[in-house]
């Protein structure tokens, strides 16, 4: 008898559970710019949102993967992780 892993529907619970927690990080930052109003969690929040995006379109190129070209998929995750690493940067320096 052998198990064998679904690995489709694996990668489907962890691109959810990394667009949930994206999602709730991007919560999380908007209320601490709320409270403390310092502009480096602007850049934190919308990194958070940068990623969540990215997330959210890689969990829709699984669930539907003929709504999303690969090669359209590959260049919008570029995008999103040079933007992600760009607000990053901006935080550290405007800290």
């Amino acid at each position: 008898m052998t198990v064998g892993i679904d690995f489709n529907q694996l990668s489907l619970i962890t691109r959810g559970l990394t667009v949930a927690f994206g999602l709730g990080l991007v919560f999380i930052s908007l209320e601490a710019l709320r409270r403390r109003k310092r502009e480096v969690l602007f850049y934190v929040a919308l990194a958070f949102l940068a990623y969540m995006v990215r997330a959210l379109i890689g969990f829709a190129s699984v669930v539907y993967p003929q709504l999303v070209a690969p090669s359209a998929f590959t260049l919008m995750s570029d995008v999103l992780d040079l933007f992600t690493l760009l607000l990053i940067f901006l935080a550290v320096v405007k800290e």
